[in-house]
């Protein structure tokens, strides 16, 4: 194998990592709330590193750089919040999943946004004697 195969192998290996976790996360998202209301640290830590990930996410897109530096930036960004709440680390895995649903859906609300904005054109018609103008949105 060459380098490219094995680098392609462990990109598929590392995105098939990431969606195991963010499905687990997502089927047993009602429990780790429940939890979290008992006073489980380690839930409390999971919600609220799911709700600090998006704004983060959108603060290292913002600043530009490297993905593995924007990545590097939510990953601490969130360490940083889980050692303030002094709650306890969680598996930089756990994080980088739920770090790429995030980038995931901040593309995809890009991608529907710039639809939304295009530029109308506008088609003039002519029937005879009749000019009929109409835009396209």
């Amino acid at each position: 194998m060459s380098f490219s195969h094995l680098l392609d192998l462990m990109v598929v290996v590392v995105s098939v990592a990431a969606v195991v976790i963010v499905s687990f996360y997502a089927k047993h998202k009602i429990e780790i709330d429940e939890r979290a209301a008992k006073g489980d640290r380690v839930a409390m830590a999971q919600q609220i590193v799911a709700q600090a990930v998006t704004p983060l996410v959108y603060q290292a897109e913002k600043r530009g750089g490297a993905g593995e530096d924007k990545m590097d930036f939510v990953i601490n960004g969130l360490n940083l919040i889980l050692s303030l709440a002094h709650l306890p680390a969680l598996p930089a895995s756990f994080l980088k999943g739920l770090a790429e649903k995030a980038v995931v859906a901040m593309k995809q609300t890009q991608t529907i946004a710039d639809t939304v904005d295009k530029p109308t054109k506008t088609i003039t018609t002519s029937f005879g004697q009749n000019t009929k103008n109409e835009q396209l949105k």
